[in-house]
């Protein structure tokens, strides 16, 4: 991306959480808008396809972050990237149930060395107040989104490309065992890689829960 279109980008990204309320924060660098929820945090994540300098066409993703897999991946030593659970606007036609009416268009071209469009920042609130907001309400409980990913649910970017979010999933639910088993369905390579974090997140569970040899022993009668 180049430095006109992300500054362009930067001065929306501010534009657009003006425009959604005071729950939401800017961060220009990962171009993420964020409210806090009461397990994590609500995402939306500005992005630019180039059409040829100066056009860009801008798109978002948006997804849930949950505070406790967010943890689990830190003890993995898993890089951090993105929500656990998310979608992109331009596949809205498969979040199925969403009104046929709205939220209209799901990506803008723009000219990035020219002031944003009046309508360009009401369309795009529309857009995801359209799409953002019933996927945050749908996916807010992390099992929900856990069960979405595990299924490649339409409503989000899910099957086995997602693993490692599955895990962590799991992982904070406390439910490693439904991980063992839908791991089966991954490739040679990844599976490998899954088995070792699998191991790994289950000594680290061990470690916050000890086990019964680790406990007292019984008192034995005389």
């Amino acid at each position: 991306m180049s430095s006109d279109a992300k500054k362009y980008l930067q001065a929306l990204g501010a534009e657009l959480a003006a425009a959604l309320g005071p729950d939401y924060r800017f961060y220009k660098s990962a171009l993420e808008l964020r409210a806090p929820t009461g397990t994590g945090e609500n995402v939306i994540t500005l992005g630019g396809a180039m059409r040829g300098a100066p056009f860009i066409a801008i798109a978002f993703h948006f997804g849930c972050s949950f505070t406790a897999a967010r943890a689990v991946a830190k003890q993995l030593g898993l890089q951090a990237v993105g929500p656990h659970i998310s979608q992109y606007s331009l596949n809205r036609a498969s979040m199925k149930g969403l009104p046929a009416s709205g939220p209209g268009r799901v990506s803008w071209d723009v000219h990035t060395g020219k002031t944003p469009d009046a309508t360009l920042v009401p369309e795009m609130v529309t857009a995801i107040r359209g799409m953002a907001l019933p996927f945050f309400e749908r996916f807010a409980d992390m099992a929900a989104a856990r069960n979405a990913v595990a299924a490649n649910d339409a409503w989000c970017l899910g099957g086995t490309a997602q693993w490692r979010n599955v895990l962590v999933l799991d992982a904070a639910l406390g439910e490693l065992d439904h991980f063992e088993a839908w791991a089966a369905r991954l490739d040679r390579l990844n599976a490998q890689e899954a088995s070792d974090l699998l191991r790994r997140a289950e000594a680290e569970r061990s470690t916050r829960n000890p086990v019964a040899s680790r406990m007292d022993p019984p008192v034995r009668s005389p």
